[in-house]
């Protein structure tokens, strides 16, 4: 019976520890985006390269928050404001430590995945959204196809692999609020 109880509180412990770790990378990632918004304004005045055709990830102030990644996109849809960051695999690893060996959606234990891919949502007044559903398709440059549900953790985010060099297309489809937002952009891997 002891070691059932020793059993109980060291998996208790480390549901905690996992619940304070995602709780204080929410709380990261909301003062991010809180900046990352009010930056992308004039951000968005100078750089007009996502205006259709390849955009390339350039470092912003935006983009040098204290979050991992880059900035990669900003745009509004349906309302909601969109803004995705690119992780490289250290960074998404960083990220999800201590959640090792856990099976999620959006998550690649293949070892073909090479990025993370996180779409930050916000409402019109600002603060971050939960609950949606968000789901990510890309197209790479060889042709291959590569379709994903996000996780939810401070954003939505998902494993994907860019490793062949070139345009990607990706689309992100969302369900938040009654509503169903679509985005679709270019992104290119040089």
């Amino acid at each position: 019976m002891t070691g059932v109880r020793t059993n109980l509180r060291t998996q208790l412990q480390h549901e905690e520890e996992r619940v304070v770790k995602i709780s204080k990378y929410s709380t990261l990632t909301m003062s991010a985006v809180a900046l990352t918004l009010a930056l992308a304004g004039s951000a968005a005045a100078a750089d007009h390269s996502m205006h259709g055709g390849a955009a390339v990830a350039v470092p912003t102030a935006a983009s040098q928050t204290a979050e991992p990644g880059v900035v990669i996109r900003t745009a509004g849809v349906e309302g909601y404001r969109l803004t995705y960051r690119l992780l490289n695999w250290k960074e998404r690893n960083e990220a999800m430590k201590g959640m090792e060996g856990m099976e999620m959606a959006g998550m690649d234990n293949s070892g073909k995945a090479t990025n993370h891919l996180v779409l930050h949502l916000a409402g019109a007044d600002g603060k971050e959204v939960s609950g949606a559903k968000v789901g990510f398709q890309l197209s790479g440059p060889d042709g291959a196809e590569q379709k994903t549900l996000t996780m939810a953790m401070g954003g939505y985010g998902a494993d994907v692999s860019l490793k062949a060099k070139g345009v990607y297309t990706i689309k992100s489809k969302f369900v938040a609020g009654g509503k169903t937002g679509v985005d679709t952009f270019s992104y290119e891997v040089k």
